[in-house]
């Protein structure tokens, strides 16, 4: 009569005795699982990583030449070597130029496996005798260097900062932009390195002709490219693209689908419209329209 009873008591007898066995191998379970997925947030780091760093690209050296004992030298150490800043500065600006150039795999880049940063040892100085904020030279294929003007440092370390960026960026324009074996005119190769280095203000830059008007009869510039660029999306890629072998007075138009001779002329006319609204009668007297004469316009 009391054997029933006794059963229930036995079962729950037996499955404590069976917690209690299985507990001691529940710990190493979890500890495995824990490794486990410690070793797969490791591997992923890694591949992530991995990752960014070849989305660079290319090498990168960062190389004082400036004396140590000299303000450049010591700035350039604090502001932009001790703390990678040279190295976020120049991967930035190639970046914003690489996304501007080479929109899909159709538009062919330039072989660059190492850009080196180097702070030079005196201030380099221009044609004309300004000092220049930077220089790109090509040392060996695919290989680059970028060269600063101590000068650039003589500012507080804000201003040296925005001023090193500034003239990285257009050394890096310089870089990757083609330039028809040498052939393409300088006029349109600066137009394009002043577009390109505005960077992530490209779209900012005012595309009225009236702030051209001093450029008068050349149409080239940054400006007049944003409006090229505004009138049909990535045409400075495609004049990038066919000026990679050779340089025509066509590539322009072929980049951007239509002649671009009366783009230029209605471009200009806009600026000398624009300019009588802004100057009195009394300035006018003997002016032109840039559109009268179309042999005064010239890409």
């Amino acid at each position: 009569m009391e054997a029933p009873l006794l059963l229930p008591l036995a079962t729950a007898s037996s499955s404590s005795s069976a917690a209690a066995a299985e507990s001691p191998s529940s710990s190493p379970s979890n500890a495995s699982i824990v490794a486990r997925v410690v070793a797969v947030l490791a591997v992923a780091s890694v591949s992530l990583f991995a990752q960014h760093e070849a989305s660079r690209g290319f090498h990168i050296d960062v190389v004082n030449a400036a004396p140590r004992d000299t303000v450049a030298g010591r700035r350039f150490d604090l502001f932009f070597v001790s703390n990678g800043r040279a190295e976020r500065v120049l991967h930035y600006a190639s970046r914003g130029v690489e996304e501007a150039l080479f929109p899909d795999a159709s538009f062919p880049r330039k072989r660059v496996t190492r850009v080196t940063v180097k702070m030079a040892g005196h201030n380099l100085t221009g044609d004309d005798g300004a000092v220049a904020a930077a220089s790109v030279d090509g040392v060996a294929p695919g290989e680059y260097v970028i060269s600063l003007s101590p000068g650039l440092m003589y500012s507080t370390s804000d201003k040296a900062a925005d001023a090193v960026a500034a003239a990285v960026r257009r050394a890096v324009a310089r870089m990757w932009l083609w330039d028809g074996r040498g052939a393409a005119p300088a006029r349109v190769t600066e137009a394009m390195v002043d577009y390109l280095a505005s960077g992530a203000n490209a779209n900012a830059i005012e595309a009225s002709p009236a702030a051209d008007d001093n450029d008068a009869p050349q149409c080239m510039s940054a400006r007049f490219l944003t409006h090229l660029e505004r009138r049909r999306g990535g045409f400075v890629a495609r004049l990038n693209r066919a000026m990679r072998d050779r340089w025509s007075d066509a590539a322009v138009d072929a980049a951007l689908g239509v002649p671009a001779r009366p783009a230029c002329a209605a471009y200009r006319a806009a600026a000398a419209a624009a300019l009588t609204q802004q100057q009195p009668p009394a300035a006018l007297a003997g002016s032109t329209s840039a559109g009268d004469d179309d042999s005064r316009v010239a890409m």
